[in-house]
Order: C-alpha cells, then sequence, then structure tokens
C-alpha cells in the first residue's frame, strides 16, 4: 500500500512540476491515441515514422495505413513498369520503399501491373481510386526534393496520371 502512495504522489509531483507544464498534453494524447491506433491497424513503426506517411497524412487526412499502403502500392507499380535505370533511380531515391509496400493490403505488391489493381488496392485501404490524383503531387513534389530526375518525375506523373 505504501508502495502505491508513493508512485502517486510521484505522479502528482510529475504532474505539477513546472517542467511538466511545459508538455503539450493534448499532443501528448494525440501521438498516443495514433501510435494505439497503428498497432491496432499493424502499421509498422518504420512505415508510420516514414517521411512520405506524414506527408501523406498531414496533406489530405489519410490515416498512417492509407497513406503508407497508398504511397507502397504507388511506388510497387512504378518500380514494377519503370525501366532498370529509372526503378533504380527510384530505389536510391526512396531506400525505405519496403516499409511502405510491406502495408499493401493481402500481399498484392508484386502484382501492380494497371491503374484497375492500384485502384482496387487503394479501395481494400478505404479509398476510392480518385485518391490516386491526390497522393500523386505529393509523391512527385516529395521525389523531386529528394533529387529525382525531370524523366523520372514525368514518366511517374504519366504513369499515375492516367486514371
Amino acid at each position: 500500500m505504501l508502495k502505491i502512495k508513493n508512485i502517486i504522489a510521484l505522479f502528482i509531483v510529475i504532474l505539477f512540476s513546472p517542467q511538466s507544464m511545459a508538455f503539450d498534453f493534448n499532443n501528448l494524447l494525440h501521438e498516443a491515441e495514433k501510435k494505439t491506433s497503428d498497432i491496432i491497424e499493424g502499421v509498422s513503426p518504420s512505415a508510420a515514422s516514414n517521411p512520405l506517411t506524414s506527408l501523406l497524412t498531414k496533406g489530405l487526412g489519410v490515416n498512417d495505413k492509407q497513406a503508407a499502403g497508398g504511397a507502397g502500392a504507388m511506388l510497387a507499380m512504378a518500380y514494377q513498369s519503370l525501366d532498370d535505370k529509372q526503378s533504380n533511380e527510384l530505389l536510391k531515391i526512396v531506400p525505405e520503399m519496403d516499409s511502405l509496400t510491406s502495408m499493401i493490403p493481402e500481399n498484392l505488391g508484386g502484382n501492380i501491373k494497371d491503374l484497375s489493381m492500384l485502384s482496387q488496392i487503394f479501395n481494400l485501404l478505404g479509398l476510392n481510386s480518385a485518391m490516386v490524383q491526390k497522393f500523386t503531387p505529393i509523391l512527385l513534389k516529395y521525389l523531386g526534393e529528394k533529387g529525382a530526375s525531370e524523366s523520372l518525375r514525368g514518366e511517374l506523373s504519366q504513369l499515375w496520371g492516367k486514371i
């Protein structure tokens, strides 16, 4: 019983100390909820912390699973459709691509040959196929900032813009 009282007392001291007031408890609560949701949804820590996941969740209001799975599906489709030179360039620019492609539902990552398959994956993620058009500029901007060549970005724009 004494141990519990000591823990409660310590918690109260920490809670009301000046340093703890500097914390934004709403932000802390939001982060805890997000991490809990990621665990429940099966989002790996590497996919959740991927910069593309963050850009898409903030820019489009999708959840981590949708952002990582959608980006992973689009990048997997690109990798499978591009020539060897551009595929290698894509891998160099997005070395963490496997954390995103691991979020593609039902292990469909190796079979994304066309836009109908990409649309099916987006639907499995709870997104409609029109979301590809919303993901595209964010992905292209990110790739451009990472040094993607003009020819790669043009090819990807054409590839993803056919929906």
